[in-house]
């Protein structure tokens, strides 16, 4: 199992990059100038959600361009559309505003990079034509779905305390166009709610939409460890269990 499907070439994968990358953006877009209000007044922040597919399936360079462009965009809704909300005079802070939203990108990839280097190797059984067979391409599915699942978590989990430490550092006592006052005990309020919220629905969302598109050869497969060579053939096939193993 390498990063490209099968038949794939440079011009084909950048291609589909570029597609992706496209669509990818214009979705943030749309979910920055229209957010989707959830039943209790809660507003689920759906801009992020492309940068976490794509940081669990693409390279960083991909996620950064489209970390900035998001965190880029984000920032003029706030000075457009949404610069009657109470909370603008907040969110128009880049430090507030831009910062943490890179950060999801950069802190989503590595993580996923950093686990499928150590916890996903491809194992592989030669037959009698030499020819390398893919073994556990089930459990390499697995735990790539729960890696994405725990990157999405620290992704969310760097927006949300980047974006309240920034509003205390700076706002901590002013008080909004609204008469609320900024306070800790506000920010832990008015973020927790949303951090519980958006860390479960996208822990759920990502996995699955990164899982269907590697399968329909829209996201690289993911970047592995070292291989592993099942050189035992007879014992590789009793109970289903690896005979003796080379990692190269």
């Amino acid at each position: 199992m390498n990063n490209s499907r099968a038949g794939d070439n440079p011009q084909t994968r950048r291609s589909k990059n570029l597609a992706i990358m496209a669509l990818m953006l214009a979705l943030t877009i749309f979910f920055c100038f229209q957010p989707i209000p959830i039943p209790g007044g809660v507003t689920l922040a759906f801009m992020i959600l492309p940068l976490l597919i794509v940081a669990q399936g693409y390279d960083f360079k991909m996620t950064i361009s489209l970390a900035v462009l998001m965190a880029a965009v984000n920032q003029i809704a706030w000075y457009s559309t949404k610069a009657a909300n109470p909370m603008a005079a907040i969110w128009q802070n880049p430090l507030v505003c831009m910062v943490p939203r890179i950060l999801i990108g950069v802190a989503s990839y590595f993580m996923g990079y950093g686990l499928r280097k150590v916890f996903i190797h491809p194992k592989y059984k030669i037959d009698g034509n030499g020819i390398r067979n893919l073994v556990n391409g089930v459990q390499i599915y697995a735990k790539d779905s729960a890696i994405a699942a725990a990157s999405t978590a620290v992704g969310v989990i760097v927006n949300t305390f980047f974006c309240g430490l920034f509003t205390v550092l700076l706002y901590n006592g002013k008080i909004l166009t609204n008469g609320t006052m900024i306070s800790i005990e506000y920010i832990l309020t008015w973020f927790g709610i949303n951090f519980l919220i958006e860390i479960i629905a996208f822990t759920i969302i990502v996995p699955p939409i990164i899982f269907a598109l590697r399968k329909a050869g829209l996201v690289p497969q993911p970047i592995m460890g070292k291989e592993i060579i099942v050189s035992d053939e007879s014992r590789a096939d009793e109970n289903g269990m690896d005979g003796a193993e080379e990692i190269i």
